[in-house]
């Protein structure tokens, strides 16, 4: 499209294509070429602006490969720089060639290869970094991303032949993820696998993902670490000491506030040195998000220099300052999703300062961004033995993640939350992040796993007189009952914990309190609803709902709604039903909870189907099964055979 717009305005196609070493930037000008070589005349020519070693070829020698591809022979070429520069406009002039600069470092290396009367011409010139100065001399910028998922598989499964028919498609997909789109490293590992037992796959992908920085030792290897090396040496010390600190950002991306932390900078000067290192392709600029990323290899050298440079001492220093910070922007964050009670030091210093709320939807909004950042942070304070704050970043992120449903994060980061509240000899930090994972392993439907943690959490807050853990963990054990269907128990469990409130006086907050009678109906109306006691179910819910209409708790009060549902559904209230599951939905949307939405909608579209509205019960279950497939849930074929069921199709 440029080349036709150009050759319309009676201009040259001058093309500047920006990446790191390995992106694809030369295969990129070759389809461009190969895609319409007609339209070239069938003339293509390669110019080095850098040897094999790195060093940069001289403006002469790169002149005399421009007079050769346009089919000057070397006894023709004058000796001056000068000379050779007009006798290559004197060539090119009005003739059609595409010519690739390969690798080149200045926009003075470029200058004169500027065909000024050729205005069917394109010229490509291909830089490891943003070469902004070429803008001025009309080139357009094309900077060259990593490969989508899909085309890093099916290169690494070309590059492996007939071997890759033997590995299993997880293992292939872990390998490409783990080449992050890079065609040079996806070519050398797919070498290493070349008429190898599958095995060895297998092994290599363990291998790697142990540590990262491996695909940089494999054999082959050399020409990317090579560019690693090259364009850390280009870079000055204040550069490079900022490429060094940002690859100790836990989490796969970064924004602008995080890496002012880490560097130990303003928010102003962070922002100059990440435009600084995105131009020199050591960083990534998502402009959809605003926020940086590493390529993955780029951060474990980043990383390994830190490690050898800096030191561990001043590693481990960098990664206490960052960890938390992330702990304390997201403790009030949290505190906007849920009203619930949290132990911690840092929980307690922020209750005692008092803070103006957070709304509700720009908490929803942080979290979004930073939950994978946050569940990071975990591994590396953890890591780094900062159980204090490992563990009370489990705590902080506890509600997002059982609100979103990440329940391999969630189990994850709490066992490494478990192991630090344990190193750090916390009673009541074992006491909560165990009471977690618990609801975690409930979500799952590992009910004896479940009831282990909540019975451990509860013997914790005994001995720690906590009277709100030990409700607490009474309520979840009653919830453990009733996911196994034993409601006898259940209630036994719920009577204990209400029990716990009243001896409790002023221990608990009299909010809390209220929170935690209002939490009890609801759990109570879900056990009456298994025993088919419709209006014992909806009274303790309406209960519950009241309570929960005068808070910000948009997921309880859809949970509140969705017991109403079910029990005006057993009283064969359609008309009620449709009406409580609607108003679940979007309070579950609201909030993101894609799989809870899921099943509200599913449920609305059920209700719907019984009151005879056909196309409004398929179009529920159309925007049900939609997000069942977003989440990778196997429940999107039952909703989609109850589509089928109503359409006959």
């Amino acid at each position: 499209m440029l080349l036709a717009e150009r050759r319309a305005e009676g201009r040259a196609c001058l093309l500047f294509v920006h990446g790191p070493q390995g992106i694809g930037r030369t295969s990129l000008v070759s389809e461009f070429y190969h895609e319409d070589r007609s339209v070239f005349d069938g003339t293509y020519i390669e110019v080095a602006a850098r040897q094999p070693d790195g060093k940069l070829v001289q403006q002469g020698e790169m002149l005399a490969q421009a007079l050769r591809g346009l089919g000057l022979p070397d006894t023709e070429h004058a000796g001056s720089d000068t000379a050779r520069s007009d006798a290559f406009q004197r060539l090119s002039a009005g003739r059609r060639f595409l010519m690739l600069v390969k690798d080149v470092a200045s926009a003075e290396q470029v200058r004169n290869l500027i065909p000024a009367s050729a205005p069917e011409a394109a010229v490509v010139v291909t830089t490891r970094t943003m070469l902004r100065e070429l803008l001025q001399h009309d080139f357009a910028d094309v900077p060259v991303n990593k490969l989508p998922r899909a085309e890093s598989r099916k290169l690494l499964v070309g590059c492996m032949k007939a071997s890759a028919a033997q590995v299993s498609s997880e293992v292939i997909d872990g390998l490409a993820e783990l080449c992050d789109g890079f065609p040079l490293l996806i070519r050398i590992l797919g070498s290493q696998l070349v008429r190898r037992p599958p095995h060895t796959a297998e092994r290599l992908l363990e291998d790697l993902r142990a540590s990262e920085s491996a695909l940089l030792t494999m054999a082959y290897a050399q020409r990317f670490t090579g560019f690693l090396n090259m364009a850390y040496d280009s870079l000055v010390e204040k550069l490079k000491l900022a490429y060094r600190q940002l690859s100790l950002l836990p989490g796969p991306s970064f924004g602008a506030d995080a890496a002012a932390i880490v560097l130990a900078v303003d928010r102003r000067r962070a922002e100059e040195l990440l435009d600084d290192l995105v131009d020199q392709e050591l960083l990534v600029f998502d402009k959809d998000t605003w926020r940086y990323s590493f390529h993955r290899v780029v951060r474990a050298d980043a990383r390994r220099r830190a490690l050898e440079i800096d030191g561990v001492e001043v590693v481990r220093s960098a990664t206490e300052r960052i960890t938390m910070w992330y702990l304390r922007e997201a403790i009030p964050r949290d505190a906007a999703l849920s009203d619930r009670w949290r132990v911690g030091a840092e929980f307690e210093r922020y209750a005692a300062a008092r803070a103006e709320p957070i709304p509700r939807t720009l908490a929803t909004s942080w979290f979004d961004a930073e939950w994978t950042s946050l569940a990071a942070c975990v591994r590396a304070a953890h890591d780094e033995g900062l159980h204090a704050i490992a563990w009370q970043l489990c705590v902080a992120l506890f509600k997002y993640l059982h609100l979103h449903g990440h329940l391999d994060t969630w189990l994850d980061s709490h066992l490494l939350g478990i192991s630090s509240a344990e190193a750090s000899g916390d009673r009541l930090g074992i006491m909560q992040v165990t009471s977690q994972r618990g609801a975690a392993y409930l979500a799952v439907g590992d009910t004896k796993r479940a009831r282990v943690d909540f019975e451990a959490s509860l013997r914790a807050a005994i001995e720690a007189e906590h009277p709100l853990g030990e409700q607490s963990a009474l309520e979840w054990l009653g919830k453990t009952a009733v996911a196994e269907g034993d409601l006898t128990t259940a209630f036994r469990y719920y009577d204990e914990s209400e029990a716990v409130i009243a001896r409790s006086g002023a221990a608990i907050p009299v909010a809390q309190q209220n929170r935690m009678r209002a939490l009890l109906l609801l759990q109570r109306a879900r056990a009456w609803l298994i025993g088919a006691e419709w209006d014992h179910a909806a009274s303790s819910a309406a209960a519950a709902l009241e309570y929960f209409e005068s808070t910000d708790e948009t997921d309880n009060r859809a949970k509140c709604l969705m017991v109403l549902g079910d029990a005006a559904t057993g009283r064969r209230d359609v008309a009620q039903a449709m009406q409580r599951f609607e108003r679940a939905a979007a309070l579950f949307a609201s909030d993101d909870a894609r799989r809870a939405q899921a099943g509200a909608l599913r449920k609305f579209g059920d209700a719907r189907a019984v009151n005879g509205d056909v196309n409004g019960a398929v179009e529920a279950f159309q925007r049900s099964r939609e997000l069942y497939i977003a989440l990778g849930d196997a429940t999107a074929d039952e909703v989609a055979t109850a589509i089928r069921a109503l359409t006959g199709q």
